[in-house]
């Protein structure tokens, strides 16, 4: 009885030591887990970075190509829009002039109207044997400026630089009320109002 508990007791002994001698081989082994797995993190973020950083420089790349192979086609764009938008400058200016000559024409008219209105009215009066003093003053208010673009109104009634134009998109209005801005003097600035209905054109 003695002799087998002695005999189970150095097995166990034995087998105490030996789990002691593996523990203190493991326990320094153990001891890095931490900053092992610190380290197997840091490497797998960096990781992570670097596959993003290739991907965003990879992408990045081929946007500036492209960007790149496009703006070739810049300068012959540019030119021809700069052709077109000189000549829609050179017919709103020559619309512009014809306007403005339509407007002297029609001053002098009206200066003819008034001075024959203003005769008749004279006579009219005298004929009544009444004062005339102040009757071309009278009869001036109705004459000048408001007369003739009334008169001018008669001719092309509601007129305007982009009769029919399409400005439904925010780049023709804008386009449209550059050109005209620099095209057409002031004046005339109520004629070349772009109407503020984006999705209509102008109407006559």
């Amino acid at each position: 009885m003695v002799n087998g508990y002695a005999n189970s007791l150095d097995t166990r002994l034995q087998q105490a030591e030996e789990a002691e001698a593996e523990l203190e081989r493991l326990e320094p082994l153990a001891a890095e887990a931490p900053q092992l797995r610190e380290q197997k993190a840091k490497l797998e973020l960096d990781r992570e970075r670097q596959k993003k950083r290739e991907s965003a420089m990879q992408a990045a790349t081929k946007s500036t190509e492209s960007a790149a192979e496009m703006q070739k086609l810049v300068s012959e764009f540019l030119g021809t829009a700069a052709i077109a938008v000189k000549e829609l400058y050179t017919v709103l200016k020559e619309i512009d002039t014809h306007r403005r000559e339509a407007s002297q024409a029609l001053a002098i008219a009206d200066r003819v109207d008034y001075d024959i209105e203003v005769e008749k009215g004279e006579e009219h009066e005298r004929s009544l044997d009444r004062n005339t003093d102040g009757l071309s003053y009278v009869l001036a208010a109705k004459h000048g400026e408001p007369k003739v673009r009334q008169m001018l109104e008669e001719l092309d009634p509601e007129f305007n630089f982009l009769r029919d134009c399409y400005i439904g998109e925010q780049l023709h209005r804008d386009l449209a009320d550059f050109v005209i801005r620099h095209a057409v003097q002031q004046p005339h600035a109520s004629e070349a109002q772009i109407v503020s209905d984006p999705g209509e054109p102008v109407e006559a």
